[in-house]
């Protein structure tokens, strides 16, 4: 939590889940289990019945739900948060190239000193991993917000709209990358309380380990480099993000009652 990317590292790719979570951003436990999160009293690993990446999510799930093998949760949601706020004016004065370090301290670093992070300075030089997620950004501060509306807003239904306005369709036909596995056929354990969890395989053994979860691999469910690498996720699909939908159809009610409108390109 000194503040220092994770990407930096050479190996972050190929870090190992339990090392992967390590002396992180204290968000990243209110957003995905890690060791020491507590289902009804009980630590509890990630479920992979429920993830297929690893990363199980837990992001305004209630925790003591008795709902929870329905996939159901009872409780409100904000309909607008603060820190949304803080990350729409620091985008709009980065934007407008008018970004200093009063605004900054205002907001990014507000919102980092609030998740536990040490070092919070507005930085000088982009980030070489943000700056390859989008190449048509060269400014810091932008590619630094942009990191930090994706941390800070994970899972509340924002990022197709900010990919959109961003013109960045592409990252959507990414695949979807899931946790590191060093290899198969090994039982892991994923909390780190000595108790294997979860073993990832080609085929279920005709043996299996009683409390064992047994990840079968497939094509939509398969390593980055066969035998050990990053879960990906429907990599055998191929996904195509068209350039008419970073506009939406004007609906066909609106150019009924006014023939000038005209429709939107692509959508015809």
């Amino acid at each position: 939590m000194d503040g220092s990317r994770f990407t930096d590292n050479s190996s972050y790719d190929v870090t190992p889940f339990l090392s992967e979570v390590l002396s992180r951003d204290k968000r990243l436990a209110q957003i995905i289990r890690t060791p020491g999160y507590k289902l009804l009293g009980v630590n509890t690993p990630p479920d992979f019945g429920h993830t297929k990446t690893g990363y199980h999510f837990i992001k305004y799930t209630q925790d003591d739900n008795p709902n929870l093998a329905m996939s159901k949760n009872t409780n409100s949601l904000p309909i607008f948060r603060y820190a949304e706020v803080l990350l729409n004016y620091a985008e709009a004065k980065a934007e407008l190239g008018q970004m200093d370090n009063f605004i900054w301290d205002q907001t990014i670093a507000a919102l980092r000193s609030r998740a536990g992070i040490i070092n919070t300075s507005r930085p000088t030089i982009a980030d070489p991993y943000m700056a390859q997620l989008f190449p048509e950004t060269t400014s810091a501060d932008i590619l630094e917000i942009r990191r930090e509306r994706g941390i800070e807003l994970v899972g509340e239904g924002l990022r197709f709209d900010d990919l959109r306005r961003w013109r960045a369709g592409h990252l959507l036909t990414k695949v979807w990358d899931g946790m590191y596995i060093p290899q198969l056929n090994v039982l892991m354990d994923m909390n780190n309380d000595g108790v294997s969890d979860v073993c990832f395989v080609t085929a279920k053994p005709s043996n299996p380990q009683t409390g064992v979860f047994y990840y079968i691999l497939s094509p939509s469910n398969s390593l980055s480099s066969g035998t050990n690498g990053k879960l990906q996720i429907y990599g055998n699909i191929n996904k195509v993000f068209e350039s008419k939908k970073y506009l939406y159809p004007i609906p066909e009610s609106a150019l009924l009652k006014n023939q000038n409108l005209g429709q939107n390109p692509g959508w015809i």
